[in-house]
């Protein structure tokens, strides 16, 4: 007996799951093992779920139950499942699947019986990203070359939830067991994934016009973030450099202290600060105010015009040399 609590995104939920169960049900008639059960369909009734976690299959050796959408259970099965939890019998796995908070009488009766947590949130990390994209691999049983993950998880970039569906596709056009090189892969991948917010940042804050502007189609294609928005958050990491100009910043910590948030957050900005300076961020300030004029009808420009030359001046700007002056102010 095993109980797995699956939470996070709700895609990448989706293909956790798909994964967990298929690994549990083997090659064991999936249709005779799994009883599955939704809370959050309007009929929905927790003896059926019960009965399942506490009585033996009349067919199989084992089961597979699964409850999903753990947070729209009606509160007054809550203490009917705790007990359902405890009482799992040796020949049940029970997964749980949830997308919001977890009521704490579950929460306890899960770690009472060691329940696996497997998280399902979208990985912001590109290192952690392509760890996350390889082990998908290998769980689907394909061999592949050294660049594939990475190809992968920068194609998708925070867009994971898709990576169910490739999977799916290589397995019918080459076979399970099959060796995947990254041209394989490439002719499935579709559009580019969006991407977080520091993948523009870091490209302009490395003075990377080329991957800058990459960046930039990608979050407002795939991402669906409007110019005004891709404005806003690039305003703002600007007004942060400001914040700590001529306060005498040494390092990340007092940066930190000033700016509020993660340390690590905070040294990059002192970073880019330095390799700015006063002159470089006032340059930066003049550019976002003249792209939100444009923006705005300014100029008779598209608005994608107006971020692309406004994201290749930000990193011409960013390439300059580090003014190591300003940190010892």
């Amino acid at each position: 007996m095993a109980v797995y609590l699956i939470s996070g995104d709700e895609i990448l939920i989706g293909l956790e799951l798909s994964s967990l169960v298929d690994r549990l049900v083997g090659d064991a008639d999936r249709s005779m093992m799994v009883d599955d059960f939704d809370c959050s369909e309007s009929n929905m009734t927790i003896a059926p779920v019960v009965d399942a976690l506490t009585t033996m299959s009349l067919f199989m050796e084992n089961k597979v139950v699964v409850l999903r959408h753990l947070q729209d259970l009606d509160g007054v099965f809550v203490d009917t499942l705790v007990a359902a939890i405890d009482a799992v019998i040796f020949e049940v796995d029970f997964i749980i699947t949830v997308t919001g908070r977890i009521p704490k009488a579950i929460a306890d009766a899960c770690k009472r019986v060691k329940a696996e947590t497997i998280g399902a949130a979208v990985v912001s990390n590109q290192r952690d990203r392509i760890e996350w994209v390889e082990a998908r691999l290998i769980e689907a049983g394909f061999l592949f070359s050294a660049d594939a993950s990475r190809l992968i998880a920068t194609w998708f970039g925070g867009d994971q939830g898709r990576l169910g569906g490739l999977l799916a596709t290589l397995t019918s056009a080459y076979g399970e067991g099959a060796k995947l090189s990254r041209s394989d892969i490439e002719v499935f991948l579709g559009e580019a994934g969006s991407v977080a917010p520091w993948d523009l940042t870091d490209a302009i804050d490395g003075g990377d016009v080329k991957k800058a502007l990459l960046m930039l189609h990608r979050m407002m294609n795939a991402g669906e973030s409007h110019p005004l928005q891709i404005l806003a958050l690039l305003s703002n990491r600007y007004a942060q450099m400001m914040k700590i100009d001529g306060r005498g910043v040494r390092s990340a910590g007092d940066a930190a202290a000033i700016l509020g948030g993660k340390e690590f957050t905070a040294k990059k900005v002192l970073e880019q600060y330095q390799r700015l300076g006063s002159a470089g961020i006032s340059r930066a300030i003049s550019l976002l105010a003249t792209a939100d004029l444009d923006l705005r009808g300014g100029k008779d420009w598209e608005p994608d015009l107006v971020m692309e030359v406004l994201v290749a001046r930000l990193a011409r700007l960013g390439g300059a040399p580090v003014q190591r002056s300003f940190a010892k102010r």
